[in-house]
């Protein structure tokens, strides 16, 4: 899908909340609604988005795409250098035409001091988090969808080192690697029909990358990626689960070849970002922190961080292991350089 730019004036009565940056997510169907960073989501009552409007909307989107839009094609997806726009036909709804539009910006919405003031985390977690990267975990981030796990990807490619060679594997360019770390190796990949995840993953293992961000798991790619982390390829990547516990169980019933020992050994950490919106702003927080891990031909979980609950005893063998290697003498206090 190649990138589209869209003037100003083609988004009319939706312009202002285009422009809000801290608004991320704008939807239509019987009225305007609008997901705000701090005022959480509601209705833009004063806002209509009349039939003309959206059929002009529509035809110009489907017209700069040369594809066609009617009920035999109901589905119209564009995206722009921040935006990822789905519409949906009348023809297959009850409520009229549905809009939905995504911001992409490349710029990082988190940082350190953000997390601390909203109680995403305690200061341990984000310490642990530079600690995962500083000791070349693989890392899964699930949760729902709006829960920003890509968000929390994208601060934590912040701790990559720049000579460390990413890819980035998406469908929809996210994360944005190369936006919000200048002067860092990587490859971002947007996949297709033509090019998938699988293809992608493939590909990705002839190319040395240190890492390999996929901005999320949904199916039988899953059996690439664990080839690529089985062969000491670094990962970070987004899963849907709503607890984390259940991780190995979503990855498993996503590639019926992957073997549960594999999962087991190939992924270090799971962390479950959760989110509530109500109208006094969207709270977002990391709920749970586990490690799996495969010793004595036995498979381990961990909770390492619920509920605002930390286990400080003994990790397993093998991700202790990888902690000792890059020096972490605590999961929980960063001692390198400041990021």
């Amino acid at each position: 899908m190649r990138k589209l730019h869209i003037p100003d004036q083609a988004f009319g009565p939706m312009l202002p909340y285009i422009k809000d940056e801290k608004i991320t997510d704008i939807n239509w169907s019987n009225g305007l609604w609008v997901d705000h960073l701090y005022k959480g989501r509601y209705c833009c009552k004063n806002v209509r988005l009349d039939q003309l409007f959206m059929e002009q909307f529509y035809t110009r989107l489907s017209n700069m795409m040369n594809v066609q839009f009617n009920k035999n094609n109901p589905l119209l997806e564009a995206e722009t250098d921040e935006l990822r726009i789905s519409i949906l036909h009348d023809s297959v709804t009850n409520t009229g035409i549905s809009l939905s539009i995504r911001k992409t910006p490349a710029s990082r919405r988190m940082n350190r001091e953000k997390m601390l003031l909203e109680e995403y985390c305690p200061e341990q977690v984000e310490q642990f988090l530079h600690n995962c990267v500083k000791a070349h975990l693989t890392c899964m981030i699930g949760g729902l969808v709006g829960t920003g796990k890509t968000e929390l990807i994208k601060y934590m490619t912040g701790f990559i080192p720049a000579y460390e060679r990413v890819w980035t594997i998406e469908d929809t360019l996210e994360i944005r690697y190369q936006a919000i770390n200048p002067g860092k190796d990587c490859v971002e990949v947007k996949v297709s029909q033509l090019f998938g995840y699988a293809e992608a993953l493939k590909a990705s293992k002839r190319q040395l990358p240190t890492w390999v961000l996929v901005a999320e798991v949904r199916g039988a790619e899953v059996k690439y990626l664990m080839e690529n982390v089985s062969a000491g390829v670094h990962c970070i990547s987004t899963i849907h689960v709503d607890d984390i516990r259940r991780l190995p169980d979503r990855l498993q019933n996503m590639g019926a070849s992957v073997q549960t020992g594999d999962i087991f050994s190939f992924i270090d950490i799971g962390i479950l970002v959760e989110s509530e919106i109500t109208d006094m702003g969207i709270k977002r927080q990391i709920s749970q922190i586990m490690c799996f891990s495969r010793y004595e031909e036995e498979n381990k979980k961990l909770m390492l961080y619920e509920d605002g609950k930390f286990y400080k005893g003994p990790l397993p063998p093998d991700i202790q292991r990888k902690f000792d290697k890059a020096g972490v003498q605590d999961i929980w206090t960063w001692a390198g350089e400041a990021v």
